[in-house]
């Protein structure tokens, strides 16, 4: 028989690797080792064949990576608006797909409210920009270079698709770029700042533009770099978007919260972040930073210009690096309300041109009107941040090479549309204001049909993509959602689902306080009032299963 047969079936037990094996290895080894290295190689690798394995590979050993032994701060993070709930309508929709799923549920469909994720409930995507990205996907000779490219694009697109390719080094978008981003597509970031602010001209510098991934990959970067220690802390209005608690669960810092006030449609109280941030003082909470979100979410209020020159001066005052979410400058509904960014408060209260403010401002391809939330396209602009801390920042982003070309090329879209007297300038003006009046009208219908049910109360959605109406809470869900142990918003939340298929986030998601409870919802569905005339039904019926 063959010795390599022979050895083949041999028993695969730990202990079938006996002494004689390891000294006729040994000897072998030695021999070639000498040939090959001389003396002291060859007995190092002796040692190292003599040595037996502390665990033998067949034995059952306990994994290293497990649920016990990962981050305890990673287990302790929560993204509420892709929790709970969105866990069980994603398995529910898998159920309605198969034909023996479809018959245990008393609806066809899930209705995901739960996240601004405009084209998955059907927002037309705007045509020109998606013409420019498919002329910058395109091979030149299908593209911008086919003899016939005219008869199927508009020239304006044609001729931004070839300043963008030549931006792009003419690698096109499938190229690394520059760690911050295309240098072009962030000048068209710093141009698009300068008109909104009516800053001076030149007056932001494109080295202080990093282009990512979403805003939320912006946020998190600024995050990393802001929380140095555990005893950092950062004041998050209350309610906030659950990036901002689930990124400084995950960094390990305090999360600081300001209640906004929802009588007042979720204004803010100057009062209320100076006791906040005296609190947070007095038990030795190192304060580095504050999050203002305008408009709000999951509040969808708008912030006056008074208002953010109040947060501005209080952050300067108290030395706190300003972290402004504004991806949703476009959705502002109420008539005389218009978005006045923290960048342009600084700039008028003259902290900009003293160095007195340090602000980092955020925004995104993912809302407005484009809704272009697979696109992953963000930026994020800094004002007064040292260079040293610019050139760490840097690292960090290339460390991830760059952020994606698409979508870089979309922000640059979002930031320079076309002009007055361009080809597509009219139907570009027009397929726009069409999805803002849709908004518009949706956020009056969904705010004002839930503040119409007795037992719930919804302030006016003024801007955004939400609202965040507060329940009552029948005696009995608070009794079995305690027994469930989870909260009662939970509960109802997911009860709604269960019932009529819709998917919203409980409240307790976002932070609320003690004893309010409620839910989130978008107004983005083209099924809103659908939407609303179920949860009128569905809670009168709650109120009754729950109500001892």
């Amino acid at each position: 028989m063959s010795p390599l047969k022979s050895c083949g079936n041999a028993p695969r037990s730990s202990r079938s690797w006996t002494s004689s094996h390891t000294a006729l290895v040994s000897t072998v080894m030695l021999s070639l080792s000498r040939f090959a290295f001389g003396s002291t190689a060859a007995s190092a690798v002796v040692d190292v064949m003599a040595t037996p394995m502390s665990t033998p590979l067949t034995e059952t050993r306990r994994k290293r990576l497990t649920i016990d032994t990962i981050s305890d701060n990673l287990k302790k993070m929560d993204y509420a608006v892709r929790g709970k709930i969105a866990i069980e309508a994603d398995r529910i929709a898998d159920e309605l797909r198969s034909k023996e799923g479809s018959s245990k549920h008393p609806f066809d469909h899930i209705i995901y409210t739960n996240i601004g994720n405009p084209h998955a409930v059907q927002q037309k995507a705007i045509t020109w920009p998606r013409q420019v990205m498919a002329l910058l996907q395109l091979p030149d000779a299908l593209g911008i270079d086919h003899p016939k490219v005219s008869e199927l694009f508009p020239e304006d697109a044609i001729k931004r698709a070839r300043e963008m390719k030549k931006a792009l080094g003419g690698s096109g978008i499938g190229a690394y770029t520059h760690s911050k981003g295309v240098r072009e597509f962030r000048q068209d970031v710093a141009n698009f700042i300068e008109n909104r602010d009516h800053a001076e001209k030149g007056s932001v510098d494109v080295e202080n533009i990093f282009l990512t991934a979403g805003a939320s990959e912006a946020i998190t970067m600024l995050m990393s770099a802001l929380v140095k220690d555990s005893n950092c802390g950062v004041m998050l209005p209350i309610p906030q978007y659950p990036l901002y608690s689930a990124t400084l669960d995950l960094l390990g810092g305090h999360k600081v919260g300001y209640n906004l006030d929802e009588k007042s449609n979720w204004g803010l109280n100057m009062k209320e972040l100076e006791r906040s941030l005296a609190e947070a003082k007095a038990k030795g909470i190192n304060m580095v930073g504050l999050v203002l979100i305008n408009p709000g979410n999951p509040t969808g209020q708008v912030l006056s210009p008074d208002e953010v020159k109040d947060i501005v001066t209080f952050c300067a005052e108290n030395n706190l690096v300003l972290l402004s979410d504004e991806v949703y400058q476009e959705n502002i509904y109420r008539e005389g309300d218009k978005f006045f960014s923290s960048r342009r408060a600084a700039d008028e209260l003259g902290l900009i041109k003293n160095d007195a403010i340090q602000l980092c401002s955020f925004h995104s391809v993912s809302k407005g009107v484009m809704g272009e939330c697979g696109q992953r396209g963000g930026y994020v602009e800094m004002v007064g941040i040292d260079s040293e801390v610019n050139d760490c920042l840097y690292k960090l982003a290339a460390s991830k090479l760059c952020s994606s070309a698409p979508g870089q090329a979309m922000v640059s879209l979002m930031c320079r549309g076309p002009s007055p007297g361009d080809a597509s300038y009219e139907s570009n003006t027009m397929e726009k204001k069409a999805v803002f009046e849709g908004l518009k009208e949706r956020a009056r219908l969904v705010s004002n049909g839930l503040d119409s049910i007795p037992g719930i109360s919804c302030q006016p959605a003024t801007g955004a993509m939400y609202c965040f109406p507060s329940i009552k809470m029948p005696p009995g869900a608070i009794k079995a959602s305690n027994e469930r142990g989870f909260s009662p918003d939970t509960l109802y939340a997911l009860d709604l689902l269960q019932t009529t298929g819709i998917c919203v986030v409980p409240a307790s998601g976002f932070g609320q306080e003690e004893g309010r409870f409620g839910f989130r919802t978008t107004f983005l569905s083209p099924e809103s009032k659908y939407v609303v005339d179920s949860i009128r039904e569905h809670y009168e019926a709650f109120c009754s299963k729950y109500s001892n």
